[in-house]
């Protein structure tokens, strides 16, 4: 077992704020009115519009369910240290990512999508100058988002792995990896969307890779390592904890490349 090293108390419980509680409430208003539009389509036989609009419904009604799920703090997990690797194979203590905020975004990008893709049909098959710019406009939308969904999914899961030569983690676009000697600190930090920051100076054994260039998430905050507690979910105290205690006892770190439970949740 490892000795507690606690974050603040409550952490990571998101910060909650109006324009977040009305975000939630907003999205599930307008799923309801598109809902009725649905309805209403189908009632007079507009049957492609009615399909559009159905997609729809299901990007506002998973927008809601996502935008709710940030605002609830994860119970910690208790389930056993498990171990990983990181991308150059070297094995160490792991953290993965939960599966619940991939099944929010992954379904909101492929609803998006698919509603860009229905509306560029639409706007093409109007056969004018006008909607000739606009269908590309939003079919090029559609296939930009199809292409971060499959960076995403081929990522998939993120995790965070110590080993005892540094901490690699794995986002959503971007691999980052430190050495244990270019970390300065390890912190816990509160907000609307908590996360863990590594502070870390870029040195000759760090490494960056950024599947998707600047437009990525995760590259904002380098060089140090940004950690967003909801995407860890369950295993955002764990890793905290882990990350503080071994940053506190570089002694202990040898023993972090030793083999251990697959780290598969």
């Amino acid at each position: 077992m490892m000795p507690n090293q606690d974050p603040p108390a409550g952490w990571p419980r998101p910060r909650r704020s109006a324009g977040r509680v009305a975000s939630v409430a907003g999205f599930a208003l307008l799923t309801l009115i598109t809902a009725a539009v649905v309805a209403a389509d189908v009632a007079t036989g507009e049957a492609v519009q009615a399909l559009i609009w159905a997609v729809a419904v299901l990007m506002f009604a998973h927008l809601a369910g996502m935008s709710a799920s940030m605002l609830r703090r994860p119970a910690p997990s208790t389930q056993p240290l498990a171990s990983g690797t990181t991308d150059e194979g070297e094995s160490g203590l792991a953290f993965v990512y939960s599966r619940w905020p991939y099944y929010w975004l992954g379904a909101v990008l492929v609803a998006v999508a698919l509603f860009a893709a229905g509306l560029a049909v639409v706007f093409a098959a109007q056969g004018t100058v006008a909607g000739w710019v606009l269908g590309a406009i939003f079919a090029a939308g559609a296939l930009f988002l199809a292409w971060f969904l499959t960076v995403l999914l081929r990522l998939a899961p993120g995790v965070v792995v110590l080993t005892p030569s540094g901490i690699y983690h794995r986002g959503l676009a971007l691999e980052h990896f430190v050495p244990w000697d270019a970390v300065v600190d390890v912190l816990a930090r509160e907000g609307q969307t908590p996360w863990i920051t590594v502070k870390a100076m870029p040195t000759a054994g760090t490494r960056e890779r950024r599947h998707t260039g600047r437009l990525g998430p995760g590259a904002q905050g380098l060089p140090f390592m940004i950690i967003q507690a909801y995407w860890l979910g369950p295993n955002a105290v764990p890793a905290y904890r882990a990350l503080r205690h071994y940053f506190d006892n570089p002694s202990q770190r040898p023993g972090l490349g030793m083999p251990g439970q697959p780290a598969d949740r």
